[in-house]
Order: structure tokens, then C-alpha cells, then sequence
């Protein structure tokens, strides 16, 4: 048997438990969202500096990912070029075998898979923090 009620919009299950089903979705806190729209963008931005500024070097990390057989040996090569603008420096990761033939892997593959494992860490690190400050007596909120 299933009461309703016109004014508060909820419906009853029955008349004999006082239990409310609503149609609305649960509410995401808009703090984790926060959280999340900030790691990603901070690890965008570490994903722009870390391997074009300070060590370019880091894509050979990925090479597991893009090099397979006979093409085992990653190398970053930096193309620098001058032109009516200005100077320009390209970086591209090329998977090279052992009697020099090559494969090039390029910048954005080696880059969304250090963006990934960049965010994985963060988060992994966030989470850590949060499960280290939970206490069982309290409820666990973000701030």
C-alpha cells in the first residue's frame, strides 16, 4: 500500500515504516569535485614544465608502454629551429632498435601517460593524507 504526499513530494513505502524514497540524485560534495578539477589542472600544468623545461628526459619512463620489439631503446630528441618568429624547440620520443632502424612515438602519447601517472600519484597522495587524518569517532569531511 503506497501513501503519497502532494506537498513534500516524497512517497512512503507504506503506512506501517516511516522510510522516504526520493527521486533525487545524491548530492556530490562540491568540495571533492574542487579537489579533483585542482589536481588535474596542477598536474597539467606539472605536465607542461616537468618533461619540456626541467627534465625532458622523463618520457623514456613511458617506453615500456609505446616500445615493443625490435625497437627497445627510447630516446627524446629535442628539434631546435629558427624562423621568422623566433626559435622553436620541438621534443618527440623515438623508439630506436639495435641496428638503428626507429619508430617515432612523438610528444602527446608519452605526455597523456605522464599526465596519468602524475594525476594517479596525487591522488594516490591525497587519499593517503585522508585515510592517515580519518578517525573512526568522527565523520570524515574535506577541508
Amino acid at each position: 500500500m503506497s501513501d503519497e504526499n502532494p506537498t513534500s513530494g516524497t512517497e512512503y513505502r507504506s503506512a506501517d515504516v516511516d522510510e522516504q524514497v526520493s527521486d533525487a540524485a545524491p548530492r556530490r560534495s562540491p568540495r571533492i569535485l574542487a579537489t579533483l578539477a585542482v589536481i588535474l589542472f596542477s598536474t597539467a600544468m606539472l605536465g607542461c614544465i616537468l618533461p619540456i623545461a626541467i627534465w625532458p628526459g622523463e618520457a623514456k619512463l613511458t617506453a615500456p608502454l609505446f616500445c615493443s620489439e625490435p625497437y627497445t631503446e627510447p630516446i627524446v630528441v629535442s628539434d631546435t629551429y629558427h624562423d621568422s618568429e623566433g626559435q622553436s624547440t620541438n621534443y618527440s620520443m623515438y623508439c630506436v632498435g639495435e641496428r638503428g632502424q626507429y619508430r617515432e612515438v612523438g610528444f602527446l602519447r608519452p605526455w597523456l601517460a605522464l599526465w596519468v601517472l602524475h594525476t594517479a600519484l596525487v591522488v594516490g597522495l591525497v587519499v593517503g593524507v585522508r585515510v592517515l587524518r580519518w578517525r573512526p569517532g568522527r565523520p570524515a569531511t574535506f577541508s
